[in-house]
C-alpha cells in the first residue's frame, strides 16, 4: 500500500518541523518545504536517523512567490504523488513591543501569513479537486481578538481564521477538508521573541502529537491546544468591549 503524502510550509524549524518527524514516524511520505534551502538541508540532516527517512523530500519554496508555489505544488504532484495533506504552516511573527505602527512590519506579515496561504490555496484547490484530500490551515488563537503589540501579527491570523471558517462550507461541495490549526504558546524559534513569559509553554513536538491525531483521527474542524488557554482566549472573545479593554488595562496598563 503506497504511503499517505503530506506537503508540510515552513517545515524546517519549529512545529513544521516536529510535525515532519511525527508522519514520517507514522509511515507517511512527507515533503518539507521553505524559503532557506539551508535550513531545510539542516532539517533534512537532523531526520537522517528518523524510521522511514527514505520518505523524506525536501523542496525550496518562497509561499510569497506565486511561481514558486505553483513550481512546487507542480512537482511534488507529478515526481512524488497527489498530496493527500497540505499543512499550510509557514509564517512569519513579528511581536510589536514598541506598540508604534509600523507598516513595513503590517506588509511583510500579510504578504506571508495571509497571501502565502492564498496562493497555495489557489493551486492546490483544482488539483486536490473530489479526491478527499485536506488543507490544513495553521492559525492562532491570537486571531480571536485583538491584542496589544499584535496588530499585524494577530489581524493575518484573524484573516486565516475566517478564511478557513467559509473555505469549509465552499470546499466541501468540491470534495476538499478544510481544518484550521490553533497553537497556544509553544516552544519554537517564533515564540522566544516574546518578551514577557509565556503561560502553559507547550514543546513543538507536543504540538506535533496533537495536529497528526486532529489531522489523522478526528473529525472536528479546529484543532487546537493546549486545552486550558485556549479555552481561556475563547472566554474572553465574548466578552464586552468594555470588559475586555479593561482587563487589559489592569494586566499591562496597555
Amino acid at each position: 500500500m503506497t504511503p499517505n503524502i503530506i506537503w508540510i510550509t515552513g517545515g524546517s524549524s519549529g512545529i513544521g518541523f516536529a510535525t515532519a518527524k511525527h508522519y514520517l514516524k507514522n509511515n507517511w511520505i512527507v515533503v518539507i518545504s521553505s524559503s532557506n534551502i539551508k535550513k531545510l538541508k539542516t532539517a533534512k540532516e537532523k531526520l537522517q536517523d528518523q524510521p522511514n527517512f527514505k520518505n523524506l523530500y525536501i523542496a525550496k519554496c518562497d509561499i510569497t512567490n506565486q511561481d514558486e508555489v505553483k513550481k512546487t505544488i507542480l512537482f511534488i504532484e507529478n515526481e512524488i504523488g497527489a498530496i493527500n495533506t497540505a499543512l499550510l504552516n509557514a509564517a512569519a511573527y513579528s511581536p510589536n513591543k514598541s506598540q508604534e505602527f509600523d507598516i513595513e512590519n503590517y506588509e511583510l506579515l500579510i504578504d506571508v501569513n495571509l497571501k502565502g496561504t492564498l496562493y497555495c490555496i489557489n493551486i492546490l484547490k483544482d488539483l486536490m479537486k473530489n479526491r478527499g484530500s485536506t488543507i490544513a490551515i495553521v492559525s492562532s488563537p491570537i486571531g480571536y481578538r485583538g491584542w496589544p503589540t499584535s496588530g499585524a501579527y494577530g489581524m493575518t491570523k484573524a484573516a486565516q481564521l475566517n478564511l478557513a471558517e467559509s473555505l469549509f462550507f465552499d470546499f466541501k461541495k468540491i470534495g476538499i477538508a478544510i481544518k484550521v490549526i490553533n497553537p497556544g504558546f509553544i516552544d519554537t524559534e517564533a515564540t522566544r521573541l516574546n518578551s514577557f513569559k509565556m503561560p502553559f509553554l507547550k514543546s513543538a513536538e507536543f504540538a506535533a502529537e496533537k495536529i497528526y491525531k486532529g489531522l489523522v483521527f478526528k473529525k472536528r474542524f479546529e484543532i487546537y491546544f493546549p486545552f486550558i488557554i485556549v479555552f481561556i482566549v475563547k472566554l474572553l472573545r465574548i466578552l464586552p468591549y468594555r470588559i475586555y479593554f479593561y482587563l487589559w488595562k489592569k494586566i499591562g496598563n496597555f
